[in-house]
């Protein structure tokens, strides 16, 4: 948390430019909702923290009976809200699920919302009211049991009910709505969102010490200080990605405007979150285990909406959407989803305490989670070196080939590093197949003949497996090009029936389309058929990756459950056959791939976060290698590098052997520094340093790490080595280590 306070105040100014954007519609909103939110005061006079502790064995907390307990925790209901509490045995400290009495700035609405254990946003037809157990007429009835106790809920007010279990496990407790638990007795009368348990671990204004945990990318803290009002609005992550069948499709493009303002967002591929109290040493993790396909995160720190910080998984059962009601667009109607999200909702709490109490130990809480889960992969250092092999230009009449790297230049490129001491490699080869690296979908293992045709290739691949080279074909198994292939079927379109588009806005292919699953599916099959003929056995895929997507095809509505499945069961298949490597994969699949290609190193820097931290890198160090993104285009090269050696994320270079400014009229534009001469000594000394530190940290996973004051970086590894990271342009000692300006040391 160095320099929080110059931080505080940047953040302060940045936010007073946000709010002067806000949309007219988002204003009403906030004001509809909530009354006027008073000043805070800074910090808190103890009693909220004094209020924390229990340090005595209880049969009741302030209303709430004990159901269940282990040697580690005690859990407390008041059924009335299904109100949980949660008593860290060792240390007293508590978390509660709801507010017993509010500060009386909040209407009704809210109100209830901050009152109730589980709450909704229901559908009346188009129409959204949001509510809770107790505004909703909640008929609850509850049967307890060894491990905590099942809630038949009737919400009388809708005619809608559910069954909801709470079960005490050994280190936090799970949530659980059963899919076939829900029944919708009025028609167009429907659950929207579900909120379970949202004010879990709640503080209020700047009482507390702490932060939330947002999975941004890497991972991303929101300190539980007073925020004087600034927030209009909260921080909500979508889950595993857009919805390409509702939401809206664009590319950023300065076509679109002078300047562009807004850049890509990270991607949340983890469904995790967290809140800390550092105060009393108590924290928890998120875990969303079902329902992580139609989930958000949604942060609220104080000033967004009510005065309290909270943080919690909403997930959505059916939407409204617009449905167009001419070809041109100029007319749509809302309407509300047909069918109903057909998975289940379930939400894993897990606890620390004590000096565990931190991100650090909520990612280790999340590493053995993921262990038991899935069997951790074979770590060894590896750095990544891709490949463009070909692209294509428009010529006179037809498009004409650019050829940036043949197989005879890969093989040159691993014989020269060979030969400085670089054998160990992680190769992705794109452009390959016959038509470039755009002619997609891919459904028969065949080369372009400009880089050595298919016979070579083949060559090339077992080369490099006798070489210890792991090289792998890319492929986009989700894509399909409308200029290449023919796209009029088997495409998907929006729920409001459009032909979805990816646009591209670049002068050779201007957009792709997204097969239907079920066709996405068969010509992954039928590629996979055509590279065991030929004793290829090693892909990297993307697309059905890291893309879930509502549809329309044939007059019928699919909802991303269903997709899900399909890509889960097509991946679970190729993977028992093919060594699988996979671009972003949802965490879903991380038992199914070789490796994270892509994997985020920093957030998106959203105006609500105080600081970046590696928790993501820290929870799967050791358990599967990690693939930054390409080297070549990061501005501070400096800064990245040593991002690398904090994280233990592995490098990667995107390579061409010819000069890319040969791809100026492809749609391969944007890759404008890649030629391997260029980046051969750095290539070179990313190996020599990367590769030490990583031999000196193999077989040991990553226990703690903290951020100085001072602004250095210290990773501790399991097996005892310390590895301090200087971020500042200037010397400093930390714990009597010496470090030079922006530099690292290991320290056995």
């Amino acid at each position: 948390m160095a320099d929080k306070t110059l931080w505080k105040t940047v953040k302060k100014a940045m936010a007073v430019q946000a709010a002067a954007c806000l949309t007219a519609a988002t204003c009403l909103m906030a004001a509809l909702l909530s009354a006027p939110i008073p000043s805070l005061a800074a910090g808190g006079d103890g009693k909220a923290l004094e209020e924390a502790i229990v340090k005595e064995d209880a049969a009741t907390i302030k209303g709430h009976e004990l159901v269940a307990e282990n040697d580690a925790l005690a859990l407390y209901l008041y059924e009335p809200t299904l109100s949980l509490i949660v008593r860290d045995k060792d240390t007293g400290a508590i978390m509660e699920s709801t507010v017993s009495e509010s500060d009386g700035t909040l209407n009704a609405t809210w109100e209830g919302f901050i009152k109730s254990g589980i709450c909704f946003d229901i559908l009346n037809d188009v129409n959204e009211e949001r509510t809770d157990l107790t505004s909703a007429q909640a008929d609850i009835q509850v049967t307890k049991n060894a491990d905590g106790f099942s809630a038949a809920v009737n919400l009388a007010k809708y005619q809608i009910s559910f069954t909801v279990n709470v079960a005490l496990q050994e280190d936090g407790f799970t949530v659980e709505i059963p899919a076939d638990s829900i029944s919708e007795e009025q028609e167009k009368v429907t659950i929207g969102n579900i909120f379970l348990y949202p004010f879990l671990g709640y503080t209020y204004g700047g009482e507390r010490e702490g932060y939330m945990l947002v999975p941004d990318g890497n991972g991303a803290l929101i300190y539980l200080e007073d925020n004087d009002g600034r927030f209009g609005s909260p921080l909500t992550l979508k889950v595993w990605g857009d919805n390409a069948g509702v939401d809206e499709s664009y590319v950023l493009s300065l076509f679109w405007e002078e300047y562009q303002t807004v850049n890509d967002s990270e991607p949340v591929l983890a469904p995790v979150f967290g809140m800390v109290h550092t105060d009393s040493q108590m924290a928890v993790l998120g875990i969303i285990e079902e329902g992580a396909e139609d989930a958000r995160i949604a942060a609220y720190p104080n000033g967004a909406v009510t005065n309290y910080n909270w943080i919690a998984p909403r997930f959505t059962l059916r939407r409204i959407y617009k449905q167009l009601m001419s070809k041109e667009g100029t007319s749509a109607v809302q309407l509300q989803e047909e069918k109903r999200a057909g998975c289940d909702l379930k939400v894993r709490y897990v606890f620390t305490g004590g000096e565990e109490a931190d991100y650090a130990g909520l990612a280790v809480k999340y590493r053995e989670y993921l262990l038991r889960e899935l069997t951790a992969k074979e770590d060894a250092f590896r750095i990544r070196l891709d490949f463009l092999g070909t692209d294509r230009e428009n010529g006179m009449i037809f498009k004409k080939p650019v050829v940036m790297t043949t197989t005879d230049n890969i093989r040159d490129i691993y014989a020269d590093l060979k030969a400085e001491g670089v054998t160990d490699i992680f190769s992705v080869y794109k452009g390959w197949q016959d038509g470039g690296i755009w002619s997609m979908p891919i459904s028969k293992y065949k080369a372009d003949s400009k880089i050595g045709g298919t016979s070579d290739l083949t060559r090339l691949v077992k080369e490099s497996r006798e070489a210890g080279i792991d090289l792998y074909l890319y492929q986009d198994a989700l894509r399909a090009n409308p200029d290449t292939v023919n796209t009029t079927f088997n495409v998907i379109k929006k729920l409001d029936e459009s032909v979805y588009q990816e646009n591209t806005y670049k002068e050779i292919y201007e957009s792709f389309r997204f097969q239907t699953p079920d066709q996405a599916v068969k010509k992954l099959e039928e590629s996979l058929e055509s590279y065991g003929k030929k004793g290829v056995d090693t892909l990297a895929l993307t697309g059905v990756t890291n893309h879930l997507f509502s549809y329309n095809y044939n007059g019928k509505q699919y909802n991303r459950t269903e997709n899900l499945n399909l890509f889960s069961q097509a991946l679970e298949s190729a993977a028992q056959k093919f060594h699988l490597a996979m671009e972003q994969p949802l965490s879903c699949y991380w038992g199914l791939t070789d490796c994270i290609v892509g994997m985020p190193v920093s957030t998106s820097s959203y105006i609500f976060t105080d600081e970046e931290v590696p928790f993501l890198s820290m929870a799967l160090k050791g358990v599967i290698p990690m693939y930054a993104d390409y080297t070549n285009f990061e501005a501070n090269k400096s800064e990245y590098f040593l991002q690398l050696v904090e994280t233990g994320i592995y490098p990667s270079f995107y390579l061409t052997w010819e000069d890319p400014v040969d791809l100026l009229y492809t749609n391969s534009s944007d890759l404008y520094t890649s030629r391997y001469g260029v980046y051969r000594s750095e290539i070179i000394d990313y190996y020599g340093q990367l590769k030490a530190l990583s031999d000196e940290t193999a077989g040991a996973v990553i226990t703690d790490r903290v951020k100085t004051a001072d602004n250095v970086a210290v990773v501790t590894y399991s097996n005892g080595v310390k590895i301090y990271v200087n971020y500042n342009a200037q010397s400093v000692t930390c714990d009597g280590i010496a470090l030079d300006g922006m530099s690292y040391k290991l320290v056995r």
